[in-house]
């Protein structure tokens, strides 16, 4: 028995400097495995000729899957034409549009021909919210009254979520370049107007047809309802899909 004992402790001298030395061996095989430049600062070249800074920073977590942060802050810009009104009864006069995003995702990449980089067809899952603010002059004709002129400062809100699909490709192991094809998603948008002073609902029930008209353009039927949150002051929930696309320059370090 003794003799047993024996030969049990040195077998374990002899075996545990062999344990340690596959420990090690799977510690380096993780290491040559992991991501060789695991941060990517990138610009939206897109979202520049819109009055746009976007900026996204790419962290990889694990040989193909990714984490992303996006901000962008819209500094200043005239509202699209496609938001222009046509109605005899109100006429409207946008502000300067400005606001900014923020825009988190996990990605992960398809495949790759090498899996220490983060390169190659992605699948991404995001969420989305934007802040922006604008003013509006309004010149009110209603039928049997005078003419009406208000002003309001607007604010709306988005919460969204969505997929990206796309292909990012890295040149000379450093630089990158993130095509988002495409990019769908769901939010819910929240406006809110404030008025220089008291409103009718009268006048919100047409300033209701003209968001309607306006989101008829985009190919939506939703029935947005402007509602008074007070004397000077009026708001509306509504939902739609969006989507968002890009081309992003960066470099990986």
């Amino acid at each position: 028995m003794k003799k047993l004992v024996i030969l049990f402790i040195l077998a374990s001298f002899i075996t545990s400097p062999l344990f340690s030395q596959d420990t090690d061996l799977e510690k380096y095989l993780r290491r040559r495995e992991g991501i060789k430049y695991p941060n990517i600062i990138k610009i939206n070249t897109l979202a520049i000729p819109f009055n746009n800074i976007s900026l996204i920073y790419e962290r990889g977590l694990i040989p193909r899957l990714s984490f992303l942060i996006g901000a962008g802050y819209k500094y200043s810009g005239d509202a699209p034409k496609i938001f222009g009104t046509e109605d005899e009864k109100l006429k409207i006069k946008l502000g300067k549009i400005k606001g900014y995003a923020i825009t988190p995702e996990l990605r992960y990449y398809l495949k790759t021909c090498n899996a220490r980089f983060l390169d190659g067809f992605y699948l991404g899952v995001y969420f989305r919210h934007t802040h922006y603010s604008t003013t509006a002059e309004f010149d009110y004709f209603p039928e049997g009254y005078e003419m009406q002129f208000h002003k309001a400062n607007i604010v709306m809100n988005e919460y969204g979520a969505g997929l990206s699909i796309g292909y990012q490709l890295m040149l000379w192991e450093r630089l990158s370049i993130d095509f988002m094809f495409f990019g769908p998603r769901y939010s819910n948008y929240h406006m809110g107007y404030e008025f220089d002073k008291n409103v009718s609902q009268e006048f919100l029930d047409d300033l209701s047809g003209y968001i309607n008209e306006v989101i008829d353009r985009f190919g939506f039927d939703y029935e947005v309802d402007l509602k008074q949150d007070g004397e000077s002051r009026a708001s509306t929930s509504f939902s739609f899909t969006n989507t968002r696309f890009g081309l992003s320059i960066g470099f990986a370090f």
